[in-house]
């Protein structure tokens, strides 16, 4: 199996390969987040934070109490149309904005490990204007945790 990943995608496809490393070929990440082996997904996300600045209108959602960790977040109008969709024409920034949903912020504990994720044939594809996982960032990644390609 081949699995690719975009963006945050990048997230879902660090998990799969950690879960089920024996059952992927390869995984090439577009422009996504590439964890370091030993990290976690909320260290990962800290780091594009930090590097962007913020998540300006997004909304985090505490279904278990504010006192208690975020359980979803949905992305905002601004950050929607600056951050994810800021090279596409209008409409279709606004028909893409009215399909967002609240995302779960990841609860269950994880660990990327070489023994699995690191044992994964990646490759990596830069994108030069993406403004989430700035190119910075992408050279960053492909640096601390190279792909074998």
């Amino acid at each position: 199996v081949i699995l690719v990943g975009h963006s945050l995608g990048g997230f879902n496809l660090s998990y799969t390969m950690e879960r089920f490393p024996h059952k992927i070929a390869v995984a090439v990440f577009v422009t996504a987040s590439m964890p370091l082996s030993g990290t976690t997904p909320s260290e990962s996300m800290n780091e594009i934070v930090a590097i962007i600045g913020t998540l300006e209108d997004s909304t985090f959602y505490y279904a278990n109490g504010r006192e208690n960790p975020a359980t979803s977040f949905k992305f905002g109008s601004h950050f929607w149309k600056h951050f994810m969709s800021q090279n596409s024409p209008s409409w279709d920034t606004t028909l893409s904005e009215s399909l967002v949903k609240r995302c779960p912020v990841w609860q269950e504990p994880l660990l990327y490990t070489a023994k699995n994720y690191g044992s994964v044939t990646r490759v990596y594809i830069v994108a030069k204007d993406d403004k989430l996982i700035v190119e910075e960032l992408q050279r960053k990644m492909i640096a601390e945790n190279p792909p074998q390609t």
